[in-house]
């Protein structure tokens, strides 16, 4: 395989592919004034209402220093209020506001149609066999040695 010239490689097709899609995802958002980021953090949020800003960032896969700055940006907006833990006043909990809630549902809603016509080219098979290579190769990158 060493021998596939860079153009042909896996790696520059999940790179296209991730910007590309990643670009459409720009522009739905731009109507809502929302980065990606932002809409990864209300996302979590709304399935995870009163969480810690250090788990938010954990699961959005960004370090605490990036997730403080985006959620400042979205409690400047009234999207989201921080409160102290009603039991472990030291712990702060991230709520989205009426306000923040309503939007997120619009936001993801216009992601949700950006997603069904980027799938739209392909079978419901096409799209369950897509998910699953690429599970595959997110995989093995996890699981790539350093070094090797």
């Amino acid at each position: 395989m060493g021998d596939v010239h860079y153009s042909e490689r896996l790696l520059g097709y999940v790179k296209r592919a991730e910007q590309t899609t990643q670009a459409a995802k720009e522009r739905v958002l731009r109507e809502f004034a929302m980065t990606p980021a932002q809409q990864s953090a209300l996302a979590v949020l709304s399935d995870h209402d009163g969480i810690t800003a250090a788990e938010l960032a954990r699961r959005c896969a960004v370090t605490p220093q990036t997730m403080n700055s985006t959620l400042g940006r979205l409690e400047q907006r009234g999207l989201i209020e921080r409160r102290p833990h009603p039991l472990h006043g030291t712990l702060i909990e991230i709520r989205l506001t009426a306000e923040g809630a309503e939007l997120f549902a619009r936001a993801d809603a216009r992601v949700a149609h950006l997603d069904e016509r980027l799938a739209r080219p392909l079978s419901a098979q096409e799209v369950a066999t897509l998910k699953t290579l690429l599970d595959k190769v997110a995989e093995a990158a996890r699981s790539e040695p350093e070094g090797s």
